[in-house]
This record gives structure tokens, C-alpha cells and sequence, in this order.
């Protein structure tokens, strides 16, 4: 989940649900990001609380304050792959 934070910067949790725009079972969180760079081919579903995605991504830092956010292709990480296919 990406929020918007008062001071300009995003939060960037990552989750394995969300649920009445709340985030599920957070294992990691990028704190005062100065850019977010969500790929184009990521879906996100906008809510009052911030923007997710439904689908299984990769989300990594460039540097501090630099988070991408990615689609997973088919092939590219088994594990993932798998836990998707079961949700």
C-alpha cells in the first residue's frame, strides 16, 4: 500500500492483503519516500487511504527515499509464483 504522508513524503508498506483500505499483516514498510516509481503495467486500486495492488509485486529501494514498484513476471521467482497461484 502507498500513503500519502502530511509532510510530502509516501509511506510504502508492503502486505499480503488489504482490507477496508486498511493494510494486512505488514512485513516491511519504506518511510519517507521522495519518489515512488510504480511501473506502468502494476494496476493500482485507489482508495481513501492510499493506492494497492491486487496482484503479486516486487517492491525494492533504489536508495533511501527511492522505491520501485514492479509486476512479477511468470517465470521470474518460483516461490512467488506458487503463493500466487494458491490465492
Amino acid at each position: 500500500m502507498i500513503r500519502d504522508m502530511r509532510d510530502g513524503t509516501r509511506k510504502v508498506m508492503v502486505c499480503d492483503a488489504v482490507s477496508d483500505g486498511e493494510p494486512q499483516n505488514v512485513y516491511a514498510a519504506h518511510f519517507k519516500c521522495t519518489s515512488v516509481d510504480v511501473d506502468p503495467s502494476v494496476p493500482l486500486v485507489t482508495t481513501s487511504t492510499g493506492a494497492y495492488s491486487k496482484r503479486v509485486v516486487e517492491v525494492y529501494a533504489e536508495r533511501p527515499g527511492v522505491v520501485h514498484v514492479r509486476a512479477l513476471h511468470q517465470g521470474e521467482n518460483p516461490i512467488m509464483d506458487t503463493i500466487a497461484r494458491a490465492k
